[in-house]
């Protein structure tokens, strides 16, 4: 036997019925893991006391996505002129002009036919 070979090569085909057969049976355990979960428990004696409902907190509104743009920049592309907060304000002002002006853009809905006008004409070939 050559070091390269395999003894028993799997084609593509079983190999996908082999990870959907896993799949599925994973997703089998965890819904019935999650049913036997929900099911009430049977006690003789009731609850003398229901829990006390905790109250929640709302979560916490998500940051504008040029701020989350800036912060993938600075992590990125580290870099020491990036530590002034006149820099960090002219591009967070770009990418905010950016985003408005792509948010705009993807407003106008396209027909089929709108698409570019291609030209395209061979280079004849050189002398």
């Amino acid at each position: 036997m050559t070091p390269n070979s395999t003894p028993d090569p799997v084609n593509r085909r079983d190999f996908a019925r082999t990870l959907a057969a896993a799949t599925a049976a994973t997703a089998a355990t965890t819904l019935q893991a999650n049913a036997d979960d929900k099911k009430p428990k049977q006690t003789d004696k009731p609850d003398p006391k229901p829990e006390p409902k905790r109250a929640t907190k709302p979560d916490p509104e998500p940051p504008p996505p040029a701020a989350l743009l800036l912060e993938t920049i600075r992590q990125r592309y580290p870099d020491k002129r990036l530590e002034d907060q006149d820099v960090l304000q002219g591009i967070y002002t770009d990418l905010r002009s950016d985003l408005a002006r792509s948010r705009r853009l993807s407003s106008f809905p396209l027909e089929n036919a709108d698409e570019p006008g291609f030209l395209f004409a061979a280079d004849p070939p050189g002398p």
